[in-house]
């Protein structure tokens, strides 16, 4: 997890700077994440600029990076603890289902209805 200044810029949490450190580790080409992703390479570029990215997307550059993405955007936003029991976060990148991905994404609806 990386917790410098490229994810936490003046408190605010960058996703994508996050995806851009793993990315850069990976050794996979621009080109080939897009491939992966069904985009273009702009797009990609795009995804490196955002500050904040939806859970579907993050769950397939989870799998496509072998990186769990979801974990560490709960950890940067503080939200482990406040989570139900019920939710577990051990979640290995080749069981990311669309179930699973629906429910993560119901648990931070209602965690960002609730503050």
């Amino acid at each position: 997890m990386v917790y410098d200044k490229l994810v936490m810029q003046e408190r605010e949490v960058h996703i994508g700077k996050l995806v851009k450190s793993v990315f850069d580790e990976s050794g996979m080409s621009v080109a080939e994440l897009a491939r992966q992703l069904h985009c273009e390479r702009t797009n990609v570029y795009t995804i490196f600029r955002r500050r904040s990215v939806d859970v579907e997307l993050l769950s397939r550059l989870s799998k496509i990076l072998k990186h769990n993405f979801l974990a560490d955007a709960m950890q940067l936003y503080g939200l482990f603890g406040t989570l139900p029991p019920q939710l577990n976060l051990t979640i290995r990148f080749d069981e990311l289902t669309d179930e699973k991905v629906a429910r993560l994404k119901e648990v931070l609806e209602k965690l960002n209805s609730d503050s």
